[in-house]
């Protein structure tokens, strides 16, 4: 049977280019990162299966059976937030940053407290939120941890002045809040606000701020997100770390960064650097570069945007570099630092779609050593090694007669993830940037074509993964409209009045092992799609009587009781999205799309539900 290769819709855009690389193994990896964090020496990330990793000079700290949330990583420490809203810390204690006085192996929860709702780690001190509280412990030698205490501290102490928070940052030295009304608020030393000098421990707000959704500090200047996108910076400006042209004076104010191109969305903040991601998933970057920490290579420089980088979803600046995860839960680093590889080089000579001067060999292999790069690789571990080999085994099912399966070990090297085929077809995933899939051979008269973003034609493989799988799910989507009544001691949180409980229930030979729900899309009557993280880690799992047509509802047999006719006992897997509704009401009909993944393979499963109202 003869198989035509489906254009348009597989080829995007056609780009020259010059031969590949030899192939040399991969393994895949089951990590989709959706958190990133960079400290002075290493850096963490958390996926969407809850797990959690690290690279660098301080790996991560087991921390099982607990489920991980999010780890910040500090200079020589790392702090994870986990599922009971507990705080656990590991690695340096000189400064009792891990909150405990003789840490142990497990690494006991910080001052026994629970609730927390936001993690922040700075050099030498971590904090965390207590609904609008922020605690802080480790060093207070410099105030950052407030009126409370000016040495170092393994309780957590609440910082005076910062009670009114609903969002928090930790840097060298200093601690910031922005607050409910959009105004922030700091203590500490690093702060480098007027005052701070005669008295660090007082909390100060950021003069002519009033708009602020996020703010980022490391050592010596601080940024912070507006609404509307912009972005405000003070403090150190020596490397031109404020957006503005580099000079020795302190700013003791805000001031605008005026080139962004684009509204920002997130903040970050390094050693003489900053970073902001954008809303069209570009990184813009300015400040010192004196070990790539921008990002810039390849002609970038000249715009300020990371290289290769188009679907960022979250950003972390450190010491000597930074880093991005991106959408499909890979993280890519720049700069210079430790454990990420790949190829890790400090010339030119990556593959980058859109960035032609990128396709070829590397001109002078001597350089491409450790430390560093001035353009982003991969971390070890966090690339896009399992969803390569999903889409290429994907297409290979798809066009059987052009690319024939294939057996064994995928071939990649420090450039691709590639396999070839006879007729002298290729398909392969470039390693560094976003990852695009991208083809070689006679359809392109030899050239390469870039045929577009690999998590584009993931969502293809997912499909006939879910649908080959034999699993099934139900949803009931409804608008909460109960009134919310704001009183003086709560303050709302993100918000979430849509909620999409669902259930997913196996097939003939029941529901798989290690099956985790990782997020709901939900798309309303006019093509607007939406999607939401999942409550509960989606993997709650549970017995209950279920019918052909049901296995949603909660009915559980009663202790001696028979199974009813028409009914069975089941295991299914149950959760529930929430999120801001757009464009949804009550009787609605809307697909409700359940993405999951299973044994290291990312997969989704569809239905359709009628929006109901609970008040």
């Amino acid at each position: 049977m003869n198989h035509r290769f489906p254009a348009p819709r597989l080829v995007r855009h056609l780009l020259a280019a010059t031969a590949l690389v030899l192939p040399a193994a991969f393994l895949p990896s089951a990590v989709f990162a959706t958190t990133v964090s960079m400290g002075t020496s290493h850096g963490c990330s958390v996926a969407d299966t809850s797990l959690p990793t690290c690279w660098g000079s301080l790996p991560i700290q087991d921390q099982a059976p607990d489920t991980v949330l999010d780890v910040r990583a500090g200079r020589d420490f790392s702090c994870a937030l986990m599922a009971g809203r507990t705080v656990r810390c590991w690695g340096n204690n000189d400064f009792s940053q891990l909150g405990v006085n003789a840490p142990s192996s497990a690494g006991p929860s910080v001052g026994g407290l629970w609730r927390f709702t936001q993690l922040a780690v700075g050099g030498t001190h971590a904090c965390a939120l207590l609904e609008t509280q922020a605690y802080c412990w480790g060093d207070g030698s410099r105030g950052q941890l407030g009126a409370g205490s000016a040495a170092n501290s393994a309780a957590p102490i609440a910082v005076v002045g910062l009670s009114k928070a609903v969002h928090l940052a930790a840097g060298q030295g200093a601690t910031c809040v922005v607050q409910w009304d959009g105004k922030v608020v700091c203590v500490g030393l690093g702060s480098e606000l007027s005052g701070g000098l005669d008295e660090p421990r007082v909390a100060r707000t950021v003069p002519g701020i009033t708009d602020a959704r996020e703010v980022a500090l490391f050592d010596g200047h601080a940024c912070v997100l507006r609404a509307e996108g912009k972005v405000s910076c003070w403090g150190q400006n020596s490397h031109g770390q404020l957006g503005m042209s580099a000079g020795g004076d302190i700013q003791r104010s805000p001031v605008e960064v005026t080139n962004l191109g684009a509204a920002a969305k997130v903040v970050t903040v390094g050693n003489g650097f900053s970073c902001a991601l954008l809303v069209n998933g570009t990184v813009k970057c300015w400040g010192n570069n004196a070990v790539g920490q921008l990002g810039t290579a390849l002609g970038g420089q000249a715009t300020g945007l990371v290289t290769g980088v188009t679907t960022a979803t979250a950003i972390s600046a450190g010491q000597t570099a930074a880093c991005a995860a991106l959408h499909g839960g890979y993280v890519q680093c720049w700069g210079q630092g430790v454990g990420w590889g790949n190829g890790t080089c400090g010339a030119l000579g990556g593959t980058y779609p859109e960035h032609p001067a990128s396709w070829g060999p590397i001109a002078d292999i001597a350089m491409c050593r450790p430390p560093g790069s001035f353009a982003p690789l991969s971390v070890t571990g966090l690339g896009a090694a399992s969803d390569a080999g999903q889409v290429l085994n994907w297409a290979e099912k798809t066009m059987p007669g052009t690319f024939p399966a294939q057996a064994g070990s995928d071939p990649g090297s420090t450039q691709f993830y590639m396999r070839q085929y006879p007729g002298g077809h290729t398909l392969g995933i470039n390693v560094h940037g976003t990852p695009h899939l991208l083809y070689v051979g006679p359809f392109g008269n030899g050239g390469l074509l870039d045929l577009g973003p690999l998590d584009r034609w993931l969502s293809e493989a997912r499909e006939e993964e879910g649908a080959k799988s034999g699993l099934q799910v139900q949803a009931d989507p409804y608008l909460n409209l109960m009134p919310v009544v704001i009183s003086t001691n709560w303050i709302p949180g993100p918000c979430n009045d849509f909620l999409v409980p669902f259930a997913i229930r196996g097939g003939p030979n029941g529901l798989p092992k290690g099956l985790v729900a990782t997020s709901v899309r939900v798309q309303n009557s006019s093509g607007t799609t939406m999607e939401f993280p999942v409550r509960g880690l989606g993997q709650y799992l549970s017995e209950r009587l279920t019918t052909d047509t049901d296995w949603l509802s909660l009915r559980f047999p009663q202790p001696g009781q028979s199974v009813p006719a028409g009914m069975k006992l089941e295991t299914v897997l149950t959760d529930v999205g929430e999120g801001c509704p757009e464009g949804v009401r009550p009787g609605d009909d809307v697909g409700v799309t359940v993405l999951y993944s299973l044994g290291g393979r990312k997969g989704q499963v569809h239905t359709r539900a009628k929006v109901s109202a609970a008040y």
